[in-house]
């Protein structure tokens, strides 16, 4: 049996994916978190062989809760369930770590299927998703985002700004100060070249990045 462990902060999400994945044979939810804290707290104690995340939680999520998970519970694979499309979510989620990536609107069977992917050691990516970035990356193309410029710290800091966190609540979310954040969101307005929150809002937006 595949203990799967659910970390999403929207309690009728947890509730179809414990629904769903309870109806299998061969796999069990043995936990679930509405906050990255918790869910790294009990990863950690816990070892399931998968942990099933949204990508942006409270406290600790997105790429450094990858990242914790990685360092503290290395046989815990991980599949990220997001509810953006944009590719940038894939390869950023894959390089930080993660083994796998699909966004809620995929059929339930194929999140099923990517639960037993990534449990078995594979990596999983939708194959539309898959072949396009091949495409890309054998023509070159893909690269040209203002948005590819941005360190893994200042992309997760553009994503925070452009859901309405303040300088405040990013500080406190990722333990640092807030002119270490402010620091981060100057550098990475230049690099998105917008001058206002609300033009870094608009870029998100357009970009289906938010």
């Amino acid at each position: 049996m595949t203990d799967i462990y659910i970390a999403d902060d929207h309690s009728i999400v947890r509730e179809g994916m414990r629904a769903l994945i309870s109806s299998t044979s061969d796999m069990s939810v043995v936990g679930e978190a509405e906050d990255g804290d918790r869910a790294l707290a009990d990863v950690t104690k816990l070892r399931p062989a998968v942990l099933l995340m949204d990508m942006t939680m409270p406290g600790c999520s997105g790429l450094e809760l990858i990242e914790q998970v990685r360092r503290r519970a290395p046989d815990t694979r991980i599949l990220v369930l997001s509810m953006h499309r944009e590719e940038l979510y894939a390869t950023r989620t894959i390089r930080a770590g993660a083994q796998g990536f699909i966004t809620k609107s995929r059929p339930p069977e194929e999140l099923l299927e990517a639960l037993r992917t990534v449990a078995r050691g594979d990596i999983y990516i939708p194959r539309e998703l898959a072949d396009r970035l091949a495409r890309e990356s054998l023509m070159g193309t893909g690269g040209g985002e203002l948005h590819t410029r941005l360190t893994k710290r200042e992309y997760e800091i553009f994503l925070d700004l452009a859901q309405g966190a303040t300088v405040r609540d990013i500080g406190i979310r990722l333990h640092l100060s807030s002119k270490t954040i402010s620091t981060h969101k100057a550098r990475l307005m230049e690099k998105l070249e917008v001058s206002s929150l609300s033009e870094l809002v608009r870029y998100a937006i357009n970009h289906e990045l938010v």
